[in-house]
């Protein structure tokens, strides 16, 4: 029973004292220039941090991406060179309004254009 109790306690101890860091994920991907549509990432937790978002083409573990919402995340420790990041918790989701406006507006002129199209071809 002490083998246990000892195992669970050292192993939890083992777990907390794993290097992470939390990092943000931007509700829009961004295009590179070899033509991959990327994540920007920012690490830090602050919204008071300015540091440029940075493109990253890999991919995530245990994280849901849904375009237009800006994720804030608890991750293991951020290896650049790596092509994966594992999450170990999503602590938020802000909707990005801008990111909503846009795309309302893309559609609104669009449709603005088939409408145009439409009636120049019916003169």
């Amino acid at each position: 029973m002490k083998r246990i109790i000892l195992g669970l306690l050292f192993g939890t101890y083992a777990f907390s004292a794993m290097p992470s860091e939390f990092m943000k994920v931007s509700g829009e991907k961004v295009l590179t220039d070899d033509m991959q549509r990327c994540y920007q990432i920012r690490r830090g937790y602050s919204r008071k941090d300015k540091s440029p978002w940075e493109p990253y083409c890999g991919t995530f573990k245990n994280f849901y991406y849904e375009a237009g919402y800006e994720y804030t995340m608890h991750v293991e420790e951020y290896n650049p060179k790596a092509d994966t990041i594992r999450v170990i918790k999503t602590i938020g989701r802000d909707n990005s309004d801008s990111y909503r406006k846009q795309q309302e507006l893309k559609k609104k002129r669009a449709e603005a254009a088939a409408a145009a199209a439409a009636e120049s071809n019916n003169d």
